[in-house]
Parts: C-alpha cells; sequence; structure tokens
C-alpha cells in the first residue's frame, strides 16, 4: 500500500524538477497572477508546508487557531509574512532546498498520523488526508504562479488535478480537463481572474 503522502511528494519532486534550472534571477521577478515575486511566492509555500504540519503534529492540534507562532515582518512593504524564507544568497538551489525540506516535513506528519488525528483550517476542521490535499493543491497553484512568470507552461501529473479537487472542491464545475477546472476554481483563468473562492478542507 502506498503512503498517504505518495502524490504529494510525487508532485513536489516535479515541480522541483522544473525549477530547479531557473536563474537566481527568476525568483525577483513577480509571480503571475499575484503581488509577490516569485521568491515571497515560494517562501508561502514553505509556510503551507509547514503550517500544515504543525497542526497535525502535536499530541493535542489546535482546533480553533492555527498554532501560534508568531510570523517575522514582511521582508518588503506590502510582501507576504513568512516563517520560512530561502536565503536569498543561495539562489535556486537554496529555494530547491528550502521546498524540499518544508515538503518533507508535511509528508512526514500526513504519514505519522492516525485516521483520528484533527487538525485545524479556517475552511474546515481537516484529516491527514486534507492536509496532504491542501500541500497538492498550494504546491501545482504556486508551481503555475512562478513558472507562468518564467514563461513556462506548467500543469501537474494526470490524476493531480481531479484528486484535489475531490477532495477540496466538491462543487467545482468540472470538464474534460480537470487542471483547468482547478485553475478556474482557484481564480487563474481569465473568466473567473478575481473572483473570490475557498476551498472547503472538512472530513469527508
Amino acid at each position: 500500500m502506498s503512503r498517504p503522502s505518495a502524490r504529494l511528494r510525487s508532485t513536489v519532486d516535479g515541480i522541483l524538477r522544473l525549477v530547479a534550472p531557473l536563474p537566481a534571477s527568476a525568483w525577483e521577478r513577480p509571480a503571475s497572477g499575484l503581488d509577490w515575486t516569485c521568491r515571497e511566492t515560494a517562501a508561502h509555500l514553505m509556510d503551507d508546508f509547514g503550517a500544515y504540519a504543525l497542526q497535525l503534529s502535536g499530541s493535542t492540534p489546535p482546533q480553533t487557531g492555527y498554532a501560534r507562532f508568531r510570523e517575522p515582518p514582511p521582508w518588503t512593504p506590502g510582501g507576504t509574512t513568512s516563517v520560512f524564507w530561502p536565503d536569498p544568497e543561495a539562489g535556486t538551489e537554496g529555494v530547491v532546498e528550502c521546498l524540499d525540506a518544508a515538503a518533507g516535513l508535511l509528508c512526514a506528519v500526513v504519514d505519522a498520523a492516525g485516521p483520528g488525528k484533527r487538525g485545524y483550517h479556517p475552511h474546515g476542521i481537516s484529516d491527514a488526508s486534507g492536509f496532504a490535499a491542501m500541500g497538492m493543491a498550494e504546491a501545482t497553484l504556486h508551481a503555475h504562479d512562478i513558472l507562468a512568470a518564467q514563461g513556462i507552461r506548467y500543469a501537474p501529473e494526470p490524476g493531480t488535478a481531479t484528486a484535489i479537487l475531490d477532495r477540496l472542491f466538491p462543487d467545482a464545475a468540472r470538464s474534460e480537463d480537470p487542471w483547468r477546472d482547478l485553475l478556474a476554481a482557484t481564480g487563474r483563468t481569465p473568466e473567473t481572474r478575481g473572483v473570490r473562492w475557498h476551498w472547503d478542507s472538512s472530513v469527508r
């Protein structure tokens, strides 16, 4: 039987292979469709991985809010705050290393969590499968944002977008292209840009 985190790990590994050849300057470009740079977007993704792991990892995970770590001030005015920040001096290698480590943390916690373990998310108290799906959603969508800024087309492995939609967006409109359906559900198509959205992470 495959580990619960197997698809998440495979998804992240595929993304790391795509971003590894990027020049160091790529991370200072504005991410596609966001108000953040690609570095800030990558740091946000690391924070997502870490935060989801922390929500599941304690003996008594919080059920009414996130674990109360103090985020540092923004690195740039109006930028994202982040607990995890890839060292700019380390270039792309540093970004890849940090993304890999943060993803590994979430994968390990997902695999270790028992079936009854629950953790807080503002869009639904969730379990290990939910946090894995949220990790996949954040990874694929922000890979899209980062790579589109470099002129690189991205789509996840077959079945990944369907798995994310099934777990987090059960009411989303469906077509024969689940990746486009996921982009539409998250405001990343011309028709849905700017539309407010959120997923449902509650336990099914």
